[in-house]
C-alpha cells in the first residue's frame, strides 16, 4: 500500500470515527465525566485503582467493590479522582447500595469545570432486547469501545459481545455502560461495571441513589432512553406505541 493510500485511509478513520479509542482525559472529551479512581491505603501503602462517573457536582458513581474500603474504613483510605490532568476530586464519603454492585461517593467540594452524566431513568429488561453501547473505563487512563452489545435483566445488565471482543480489563470496574444520543451529542449510563460481563444498573436503585444524594441539595439528572438507540430482538414499533 502506497503513503498516499495509507494516508487517505487514516484521513477516512479520523472523519468517520472509530469504535474504539483512547483520549487524554480532559475536560473537553465527551468522556470527561468518567474518572479514574486512586486509592491511597495509610497502613499498608498501597494504591488501588478503579473508576468512577461524575453525575453531579460534588458526587460520582462507581462500584461497591471499588469503594468498599473508603465507606468501612473512612479514616484509613485517601481516595482521589482525576477527571483530567488538571481536574480531581478528594472523596470525603462513600455509600454502599443496599443491592448490586454500585455505590455512590460525595467530595469534599463541588467538581466544576466537567461536565455529568445522566443517568438512564428506567432499567433495561429482556423486552428492550439488545442494546447497543459504548463501555468507558480508566484503566491506563481514559479508553471507550463502541458498538458493544448488552441485554437487561431488571437489577442487571449483561455484555452479550464474545468474550474475545470485551475489552474491559481489571481498573475498569466502576466504569460505565452508556448510550450515545447522536440528536442531543449527550451520553445516557445504563450500567456500572461489576466485571466479567455484568454491569449493575442504577436505575433499580433510584429511590436509593435520590434519597442519598437529597441533602447535599443536588441530584442526579434521570433521562428516558434515546429514541435513536438501535435495539435488535425488541417489540416491534407498532406495539410499542400501542
Amino acid at each position: 500500500m502506497s503513503p498516499n493510500v495509507v494516508k487517505v485511509f487514516l484521513a477516512s478513520l479520523l472523519l468517520a470515527g472509530v469504535a474504539t479509542g483512547k483520549q487524554k482525559a480532559t475536560g473537553t472529551s465527551p468522556f470527561a465525566y468518567c474518572g479514574g479512581w486512586r486509592g491511597h491505603h495509610t497502613d499498608s501503602k498501597r494504591i488501588g485503582t478503579g473508576t468512577a462517573q461524575l453525575i453531579a457536582p460534588s458526587w460520582a458513581i462507581t462500584a461497591a467493590h471499588v469503594a468498599k474500603p473508603k465507606a468501612l474504613t473512612p479514616d484509613k483510605r485517601n481516595i482521589e479522582i482525576r477527571f483530567g490532568p488538571d481536574k480531581s476530586a478528594r472523596v470525603k464519603k462513600a455509600y454502599l447500595a443496599p443491592q448490586g454492585d454500585l455505590a455512590l461517593v460525595q467530595f469534599h467540594k463541588p467538581l466544576k469545570g466537567v461536565k455529568t452524566v445522566c443517568l438512564l431513568n428506567r432499567p433495561l429488561t429482556k423486552k428492550d432486547g439488545v442494546v447497543s453501547f459504548t463501555l468507558v473505563g480508566h484503566s491506563g487512563g481514559l479508553h471507550f469501545h463502541r458498538d458493544r452489545k448488552a441485554r437487561g435483566s431488571g437489577l442487571h445488565a449483561r455484555h452479550i459481545t464474545t468474550k474475545e471482543n470485551n475489552p474491559g480489563k481489571a481498573g475498569d470496574s466502576g466504569g460505565g455502560w452508556v448510550i450515545e444520543n447522536a440528536a442531543s451529542n449527550g451520553h445516557t449510563l445504563f450500567a456500572i461495571i461489576h466485571g466479567g460481563g455484568l454491569g449493575t444498573q442504577p436505575a433499580a436503585l433510584r429511590k436509593w441513589i435520590d434519597d442519598t444524594m437529597k441533602g447535599s441539595g443536588e441530584e442526579a439528572s434521570w433521562e428516558a432512553l434515546p429514541k435513536s438507540t438501535k435495539r435488535k430482538g425488541s417489540a416491534s414499533k407498532k406495539k410499542r406505541e400501542k
